[in-house]
């Protein structure tokens, strides 16, 4: 699985095997994509396991916000 930074030159390259439950992570750049990508899993476990249906997304000229629930319970992107 790859990830890529679209506003740097960040990227992230994890190796899934069958049958093993650790993988092999290679990752560079200005921001550890995969650590961003690991702590939401870990947020998103914490909270329950939401499904999609309970996730906001408000879109102003001047940021981006998701929200679980209500958009008062937000987070920046």
């Amino acid at each position: 699985m790859w990830f890529y930074g679209l506003t740097d030159r960040s990227w992230a390259c994890v190796m899934f095997r069958d049958g093993r439950a650790e993988a092999t992570v290679w990752q560079s750049g200005p921001r550890r994509l995969w650590d961003e990508v690991s702590a939401a899993l870990d947020w998103w476990r914490a909270a329950g396991e939401p499904g999609y249906e309970r996730f906001g997304l408000t879109v102003t000229a001047d940021e981006q916000r998701a929200w679980l629930d209500h958009p008062k319970n937000t987070w920046s992107l």
